[in-house]
């Protein structure tokens, strides 16, 4: 693999017609490393022309899915995306499975099928598995599709988010704030009711708990399993290069994004 195919970009076309969903998905795929939002739509129009111009250069659609159920003709505004671009694969996202997915999304699209409270915040890892060509599943929704009788001669990858071993609720909750949703260190503490001194120690906490300290000393084996990732480890040995013997505080914190998120796989 070439270093050029390595650093490219998915790009990436989130449709959902609610705000929270759209804002949530955004996030996520903003602050991963290998994926780039290319276009945000809404599901309840057609394509504009501007859009269909642009889908021919997007690698994945995520379809929130929820709205299919009081609209199944939705399914044919999604695949207007699918005219202009049919090299596009698909990844559903729901509260709950939408059995229509699979009869109406054509195969060779689908990239796979996600439970909201399943995925949480590991979305970009599923977004980049699908498009390296894998069917990807949360636990729940690949027990529903099964049962629905749905197949594929794709490579299946199941993944939920993980808790981060050996923390407490409250440092997950910090996690989740500081790290995820990268939310300022004054904000965190009117959240958390501290000081905004106290604020920056338990983020510092966090990140020794995460073995980032020693990853900017150079010693990766504590996050070795994140090496499988080419574009991962391309963006770690630039993070080690830039960092030194200096600590940038907004680097250790996407690199803890990506710990965080890392989903359990199976």
């Amino acid at each position: 693999m070439t270093e050029e195919i390595m650093t490219k970009d998915i790009l990436v076309s989130i449709l959902s017609d609610d705000l929270f969903s759209l804002n949530w998905m955004s996030m996520l795929v903003v602050r991963d490393w290998r994926t780039r939002v290319f276009t945000e739509a809404g599901l309840m129009n057609p394509l504009q022309s501007e859009d269909v111009g642009s889908i021919r250069y997007v690698d994945v659609v995520v379809a929130d899915i929820d709205s299919f159920v009081q609209n199944t003709n939705l399914f044919s505004n999604l695949n207007q995306y699918l005219v202009e671009n049919p090299s596009i694969i698909v990844l559903g996202v729901g509260t709950r499975i939408e059995p229509l997915f699979f009869h109406r999304i054509p195969a060779g699209n689908i990239g796979g099928y996600l439970l909201k409270s399943e995925i949480s915040s590991s979305l970009g890892w599923a977004i980049n598995f699908a498009n390296q060509g894998s069917l990807v599943f949360t636990p729940g929704a690949q027990q529903a599709a099964f049962a629905l009788g749905y197949s594929s001669k794709k490579p299946v990858r199941v993944v939920k988010s993980r808790i981060y071993p050996g923390m407490t609720d409250r440092q997950s909750e910090i996690a989740r704030l500081a790290i995820i949703f990268s939310v300022g260190r004054r904000d965190l503490a009117d959240e958390l009711k501290i000081s905004d001194q106290w604020s920056y120690g338990v983020v510092s906490e966090l990140y020794e708990k995460l073995g980032l300290n020693e990853l900017a000393q150079d010693q990766d084996d504590i996050i070795a399993y994140l090496e499988d990732d080419p574009v991962i480890k391309l963006h770690i040995d630039e993070i080690l290069a830039e960092l030194g013997t200096s600590k940038k505080a907004k680097d250790l914190e996407t690199l803890a994004f990506h710990i965080l998120t890392l989903p359990e796989i199976s």
